[in-house]
């Protein structure tokens, strides 16, 4: 009988120590890494993340670098590597937001729906491709909407999208963590003592 794929989501803010966890969890879980990123390298401050992440990486950890086709990465890969950290997902929907910017009706307070509707399609069919594969993905995202609201309809819109996807993953996910102050807390499946705390309440 075929492996069904597991979801693992891990959120947070910025440097709230996401990453870190994720990796953790990553090397405790599997035993042939695949390390999808999707950062791309436009400015001279990227270049230099991407390559700090670089080199605190397990080397024996493989590193697809790949900001749209990921699909193509997971399903030629599956069966190679058994447990794959996606960092992150705020990223790739940036990615894909901006690879369809020509085709968004931008107004004073309007995105078009036919953007949302591709990203979050992407999003499901990401769901998909975990369900259906061998694997088990570690996905990394960002909570992006505890702040002011945007000024402008673009980052409104990523920030509404980014909230909408994080939602679908979260629903499909087996364990979703949260992190904040470098401090892991688990929300899905509930801790043991969080369940007992309701029956005596």
């Amino acid at each position: 009988m075929r492996k069904t794929g597991r979801l693992v989501l891990i959120s947070g803010a910025s440097r709230s120590g996401k990453s870190t966890y994720a990796e953790k969890l990553a090397a405790k879980k599997g035993t042939k890494i695949a390390y999808l990123a999707t950062a791309q390298a436009l400015d001279e401050e990227m270049k230099v993340r991407i390559e700090q992440h670089k080199q605190i990486r397990p080397k024996n950890w493989q590193t697809f670098e790949e900001p749209l086709n990921i699909f193509e990465v997971i399903e030629k890969n599956q069966r190679i590597y058994d447990t794959w950290l996606f960092e992150c997902i705020t990223l790739y929907i940036s990615n894909l937001m901006f690879s369809q910017a020509h085709t968004a009706d931008v107004g004073d307070n309007f995105i078009s729906a036919e953007l949302q509707n591709y990203v979050l399609h992407k999003i499901d069919t990401l769901i998909q491709t975990v369900k259906t594969s061998p694997i088990t993905m570690i996905a990394v995202t960002n909570e992006v909407g505890w702040g002011i609201v945007p000024a402008d309809a673009l980052s409104r819109a990523y920030s509404d999208i980014v909230g909408k996807a994080n939602q679908k993953l979260a629903s499909a996910a087996e364990e979703v963590y949260l992190v904040a102050l470098g401090i892991p807390v688990r929300l899905k499946p509930q801790n043991i003592a969080v369940e007992q705390q309701k029956e005596l309440d």
